[in-house]
């Protein structure tokens, strides 16, 4: 009896050790997707904030993204105050706004962009019927930041108009704030969007 209860020990603890090994594979993906983000989103940041000359092509392009930025928030703001004119990225009216390089919400952008890319797809099916949900993804999450952005610049507008002493606070340290928290809202639904049509499609296609 004895001799059996110390061979189920040695067992037990053979079987032990056996399974300590797997411990850290299963920490592989939280790393390779932490990497990844990493990577990605300095790249990102890196195209962005590059100091690239003022008579470049990219400043140009750049120049005229600001300019439909303002265009489509001033249309926005048009439709509540009819003193609003859109001169190149200036919002003119009861109040004036410039649609400058840090006033398009690009950060948040990146950050979901980044961690979109970097999220792991379901392996219940191949790559080439699955690939085109994160594209899928990105903009429809790019979008969602855009419209959330355009109604930033209009309640900044009459922020400015009614509150000015607020401005700044609110500009400054709430807006960032909230774009963040939003972006990271869209990312946690994209996560469960990627993962649950996974799920949905090893289901739907039963066993082998």
């Amino acid at each position: 009896m004895s001799g059996r209860g110390r061979g189920r020990g040695r067992g037990g603890s053979a079987s032990r050790a056996a399974a300590s090994p797997a411990a850290p594979p299963a920490r592989r993906p939280a790393l390779r997707f932490a990497v990844t983000f990493v990577i990605v989103a300095a790249a990102l940041f890196a195209l962005y904030a590059f100091p690239y000359a003022e008579t470049g092509i990219s400043e140009r392009w750049f120049h005229a993204y600001l300019r439909g930025y303002a265009r489509l928030a001033g249309a926005v703001l048009g439709v509540f105050d009819r003193q609003v004119t859109v001169a190149d990225s200036v919002i003119s009216g009861r109040y004036a706004l410039t649609v400058v390089k840090t006033c398009d919400a690009m950060e948040a952008n990146l950050l979901l962009i980044a961690a979109i890319v970097a999220w792991p797809l379901p392996p219940s099916r191949p790559l080439r019927q699955i690939w085109w949900r994160k594209p899928a993804a990105i903009l429809v999450g790019v979008a969602a930041l855009v419209a959330v952005n355009v109604a930033r610049i209009c309640s900044l507008y009459f922020i400015g108009v009614h509150a000015p002493s607020a401005f700044e606070l609110v500009h400054v340290e709430l807006w960032p704030l909230l774009l963040i928290a939003i972006a990271l809202g869209e990312f946690v639904l994209c996560t469960i969007w990627l993962s649950r049509s996974g799920r949905n499609v090893a289901a739907a296609a039963g066993p082998a």
